[in-house]
């Protein structure tokens, strides 16, 4: 009898360890990896829109906190401590078919406006600390209801419009250089000297290739900012090719006034606009 007692204790054992195994512990790690998901009412989730600091949706002003906004005022909030006389430039992204909202030239302004109003009121930046600026995104638009980066920044010093060309990075892979007012070739000065060939370096040792695009305001016509934008693309090639960089692996367009990354109306707006961007993408 008690042999057989045992023998029920041991199979009952079993069941339990493969209940455990098999059943219960599987639920358990996939509830752990879908934990931020979202339902979107069909059972699909979407964890990607749980990445961005500030998302946003095709055709919205509206931005949102996402999870990475805690630590976006973070590194805001350092960086601007280190050096308060800097000025924070916001960019709003936008795609080219989004409508303008009333009140601004595009949707990219419109976002860039409402970010700056969260920094203000979460960080006490003032506003008149920060630009706000458009930043049109090339790539094919996402689906309506897809979540997506609605905002990047950079830091800028406090300049006269015409105190000689300056160097924003928005990314490593995506820098612009402001010029001076009509001008394409004057000295760019040490910092951009240096960015560039500390680039021309880095295309020495990757396959990358280089699209750079220059931009004008609006001040002249339209056949005149396309070759001014034009030439200010085609100096900054030549100053990389002179560090030794291939000149096959570098593109230069112009889109004039047509893409202003600022508005036109104020001097200081002007002063933005006149810039040639450079960005690296893989060959």
């Amino acid at each position: 009898m008690a042999l057989r007692w045992l023998l029920y204790l041991l199979i009952w054992l079993a069941l339990t360890f493969f209940s455990l195994k098999f059943c219960i512990e599987p639920e358990c790690c996939n509830a752990g990896e879908e934990i931020g998901a979202v339902d979107d009412g069909n059972g699909v989730t979407d964890p990607v829109e749980n990445t961005y600091a500030l998302p946003t949706l095709l055709n919205s002003g509206d931005i949102d906190q996402g999870a990475d906004y805690a630590a976006l005022l973070d590194r805001l909030r350092s960086e601007y401590a280190a050096d308060s006389t800097q000025r924070l430039q916001i960019y709003g992204n936008y795609y080219a078919d989004e409508a303008a909202p009333d009140g601004f030239e595009n949707m990219g302004f419109a976002r860039a406006e409402r970010i700056a109003q969260m920094i203000h009121a979460d960080l006490g930046i003032p506003l008149d600390k920060m630009d706000r600026l458009a930043r049109l995104i090339s790539e094919d638009a996402p689906a309506a209801d897809a979540r997506w980066e609605g905002g990047r920044f950079a830091w800028a010093a406090d300049m006269g419009e015409d105190e000689g060309p300056q160097i924003i990075e928005l990314s490593s892979d995506e820098i612009t250089i402001r010029f001076p007012f009509d001008k394409s070739t004057k000295d760019l000065g040490t910092e951009v000297e240096s960015y560039l060939e500390t680039l021309t370096q880095r295309l020495l040792q990757t396959d990358e290739r280089v699209e750079i695009t220059g931009h004008t305001d609006n001040i002249d016509t339209d056949a005149y900012n396309m070759r001014l934008g034009q030439q200010r693309a085609d100096f900054v090639k030549s100053r990389l090719v002179a560090y030794g960089a291939p000149a096959d692996r570098i593109s230069t367009r112009s889109e004039g006034e047509s893409n202003p990354e600022a508005t036109n109306s104020t001097s200081a707006g002007r002063a933005i606009n006149r810039r040639a961007v450079v960005r690296l993408m893989p060959n």
